[in-house]
C-alpha cells in the first residue's frame, strides 16, 4: 500500500494582484502537520524545482536533514536551475545532507545523459529503457539544461555536460538522498 501526499504550490508568494489569502487555496497549507507533526511517518520527501522562497520556515528543513539521518528517511531534490540560485536549498539547513554544491552555473546545450560505471552496477539506474553498454550513447532523447555542481561526497550515477554529475545519490547518516541537477 501506497500513501501519497502531494502539494503543488501554483502561485508564486510574491505574486500580489489582491486575491485574498483564504481564496488562495481550498485547504490550508498542513506546514506545522506534515514537516514537524508527522514527518516520520513518510518514506520519501520529495523537492521538484523547488526553491527556497520563505514558504517552509527554516526550521522544517532542518526537521527534513534529521528526518533523513536520523530516522532514516529518503530525500529526492529534482532540480533545475534553482538549485543554481540564491534560492537554492542548498542555500537551508537542507545542506549537510545533499550531496553536492552549486557552483552558480546552469549549462544550457544539448547532452545525452549517460550512465556511469557506478550507475551500470546501481539498482537505481541499471536498468533503465534505452540504456546500452558503458560508452555507449543511450537511446533516449536529448536533455538542455543542467546545473553546475561539485560533488561533495556520495556515487554519480549518471553525468551530462562534460561529463558533469547529473544524478547523485548518498547514504546520509540512516538515510538516503538523491540530487537530479
Amino acid at each position: 500500500s501506497v500513501d501519497l501526499v502531494h502539494f503543488t504550490i501554483l502561485r508564486p508568494p510574491e505574486k500580489q494582484d489582491g486575491t485574498p489569502i483564504h481564496q488562495l487555496s481550498l485547504i490550508a497549507f498542513p506546514t506545522r502537520e506534515l514537516f514537524s507533526e508527522k514527518i516520520s511517518n513518510f518514506d520519501l520527501i520529495i523537492f521538484d524545482r523547488y526553491q527556497n522562497r520563505g514558504i517552509l520556515p527554516p526550521v522544517y528543513y532542518d526537521n527534513i536533514a534529521r528526518y533523513v539521518t536520523n530516522h532514516g528517511g529518503a530525500l529526492l531534490v529534482a532540480s533545475g536551475d534553482d538549485y543554481a540560485q540564491s534560492t537554492s536549498l542548498f542555500r537551508t539547513a537542507l545542506a549537510p545532507v545533499l550531496p553536492a554544491a552549486p557552483s552558480g552555473r546552469v549549462i544550457e546545450e544539448p547532452f545525452k545523459a549517460r550512465v556511469s560505471g557506478d550507475g551500470l552496477k546501481h539498482p537505481v539506474t541499471r536498468s533503465l529503457p534505452g540504456l546500452r553498454d558503458a560508452g555507449a550513447e543511450p537511446d533516449w532523447g536529448r536533455w538542455f539544461r543542467q546545473v553546475e555542481t561539485n560533488v561533495i561526497r556520495g556515487r554519480t550515477l549518471m553525468s551530462g555536460v562534460q561529463e558533469k554529475p547529473l544524478l547523485v545519490l548518498d547514504r546520509i547518516g540512516r538515510g538516503r538522498v538523491a540530487l537530479l541537477l
